[in-house]
């Protein structure tokens, strides 16, 4: 994982310059052919924040101040710095991380802000430009990937492109143009459920190269992964050991470098192919790091980025691994036998690499190498003749003459004794042969036009012919052999991936066995838990049925008690009618009562 407190700027000529923060103290130091230079002070009582980029001819740093003002620095000779405030914007934050793209009227910053979740953070765009900050503009959510935060990359001129992890734990990428302000599309390209331990990325004009480090429970995997168009390789597990770190990724003469460090030690992995095949994992024995940790790496203009990081030694004052890439003699003393082309001594058969069939043609090899072993006999007798053709011609032509790859036509050449040569084609013997002949006696066409030439030649001398035959046999010999190599490694590999297949295979088959044996039994299980719901259902209907008969009766007989309850009622209710008497009578009961 990068530290935030170490800095690396990759200058023009090839050589570094290194920044660093040191109890609150701004340090620079610049590598050229004679050495590092003494450590300057660039500004002191600075905050947990600064960023380095050269644009043109001049060096900008950007750094916060102990109270969360910003100030950046500019110089063209790192030796006169100007120190300028950027008014208009205060940092609160500790732990913020700046990434600045410098324009010609513009200063282009991405940076974070903390946000009202826990452990989210809004990714933030804003420019300054003509003395004054513009509205920033909230790029997207992300989750803040250890000290790192998130990581970023200069395309062009005003082309960048970001790589963050968004709150769905999924690392992506993002593609930003700066004038006129453009936000491309969120482009997914890794996602896990184990835990990120570090993670490293490059990218070519073809495709985005991504080495992480995932941490599960007693293990940690060093994968691979690279993205192409819209597509996404298959994750490819490279080491697997108890403690990985450092992973780091980078282009290097047209090949891809993964380096990571297991329990300490520095292991290397290459790809000659742009990530297609890789060869097997190396224990780099080197000049790496004692005390290893991770800056960032920043390119001038007018050099390609081939990495966004790289190793730093904490021992050395920061010394970073990567050197100057253009020096050639010291890169090739430093080598190791793994990294040149040519085989080890003593072992001129074997290839330097087991993916011959799988590397792409590389026609400047020939040009380098005079005799190149074990090419293919088709394609020696072609390079026989590309010489031939090439080559300047050894001998003065008669007037007149032309010369033929069918034919051989007279050769006009000092003949000792008074000689002279014949205009017609005549015999030519062992005594009468010029070196061009004896030189190109192997090419194809050579042997096609001048069949009795060379028959006539070998006939005269059998040691000669005893000669070639033993050259043509050892060479036919070592390219079978080399051959007979090739196919043995592929079969070993072959074998290998076969084993690998077979024993997923019987993984799956076991998994999909164990299931099947379990489906049967919850279906068993679904069969009696349906025979009981229906036993119970019947046993209910039942119950209901012989409960249904006495309540009916016992209704029947409530309604019959309750109507005659009502009759009865309505008879005590129910009042006499009256009878009005006549006068004559009602006359009579008075008499009588008085």
């Amino acid at each position: 994982m990068q530290n935030p407190n170490v800095k690396y700027l990759k200058m023009p000529n090839g050589y570094f310059c290194l920044f660093y923060r040191q109890s609150n103290i701004l340090f620079f130091q610049s590598n050229t052919s004679t050495g590092w230079s003494t450590p300057q002070i660039l500004a002191e009582r600075i905050g947990s924040t600064f960023s380095v980029c050269q644009f043109g001819e001049v060096c900008y740093v950007l750094y916060t101040t102990i109270g969360g003002t910003l100030n950046i620095a500019s110089s063209k000779d790192f030796v006169n710095w100007e120190h300028e405030p950027l008014n208009g914007m205060t940092i609160n934050s500790s732990n913020l991380k700046f990434f600045i793209v410098p324009t010609e009227n513009a200063l282009h910053i991405i940076y974070h802000l903390p946000t009202e979740a826990k452990g989210i953070d809004s990714l933030v765009y804003c420019s300054f430009r003509n003395g004054r900050w513009e509205t920033p503009t909230q790029i997207d959510r992300f989750i803040p990937f250890g000290k790192t935060i998130f990581l970023a990359r200069r395309l062009s001129k005003e082309h960048i492109i970001l790589y963050y992890r968004t709150a769905r734990n999924t690392w992506c990428a993002r593609e930003m143009l700066l004038t006129p302000y453009t936000l491309g599309s969120l482009t997914p390209l890794i996602q896990t459920q184990t835990n990120f331990v570090d993670i490293s990325i490059v990218n070519d004009m073809e495709r985005i190269h991504i080495l992480y480090i995932t941490r599960n429970m007693f293990r940690t995997q060093v994968i691979y992964q690279y993205k192409q168009t819209t597509a996404v390789s298959t994750p490819r597990v490279l080491w697997e050991d108890t403690n990985c770190d450092n992973a780091m990724a980078f282009l290097e003469n047209g090949k891809l470098m993964l380096m990571w460090t297991a329990n300490g030690r520095p292991l290397r992995c290459i790809s000659e192919n742009n990530g297609a095949t890789f060869g097997v994992v190396e224990h780099y024995t080197g000049s790496f790091p004692t005390q290893c940790l991770k800056g960032e790496l920043t390119n001038a203009d007018a050099l390609e980025c081939n990495a966004m990081e790289t190793y730093g030694d904490l021992s050395r004052n920061f010394n970073p691994f990567l050197l100057v890439n253009a020096s050639e003699s010291r890169m090739q003393i430093q080598a190791l036998p793994f990294e040149q082309e040519q085989p080890l001594p003593g072992k001129q058969e074997k290839k330097s690499s087991p993916l011959y069939y799988t590397q792409e043609p590389q026609p400047n090899r020939f040009a380098q190498d005079t005799q190149p072993q074990g090419i293919p006999f088709g394609q020696e007798m072609q390079l026989s003749q590309f010489v031939q053709d090439a080559q300047p011609q050894r001998t003065p032509v008669k007037q007149g003459a032309q010369y033929s790859h069918f034919t051989q036509e007279p050769q006009s050449q000092p003949m000792p004794f008074g000689q002279e040569t014949q205009p017609i084609p005549v015999e030519v013997t062992q005594s009468q042969s010029t070196p061009f002949e004896q030189e190109m006696q192997y090419s194809r066409f050579t042997q096609e036009a001048q069949p009795n030439s060379f028959v006539q030649e070998t006939q005269n001398n059998p040691f000669r012919q005893d000669s070639l035959l033993q050259k043509k046999q050892k060479k036919y010999t070592s390219i079978q052999n080399s051959q007979k190599q090739q196919i043995e490694e592929l079969t070993a590999l072959l074998a290998q991936r076969s084993d690998e297949i077979t024993e997923v295979n019987a993984r799956w088959k076991a998994q999909i066995s164990r299931l099947e044996a379990e489906l049967k039994t919850l279906r068993k299980e679904n069969e009696k838990l349906k025979q009981s719901i229906h036993a119970a259902q019947v046993e209910k209907k039942r119950i209901a049925s012989v409960q249904h008969v006495p309540s009916a009766q016992t209704e029947v007989k409530f309604e019959k008690l309750q109507a005659a309850e009502n009759i009865a009622a309505q008879s005590h209710e129910t009042p006499l009618p009256l009878v009005e008497a006549p006068e004559n009578q009602m006359d009579v009961k008075t008499e009588i009562i008085d």
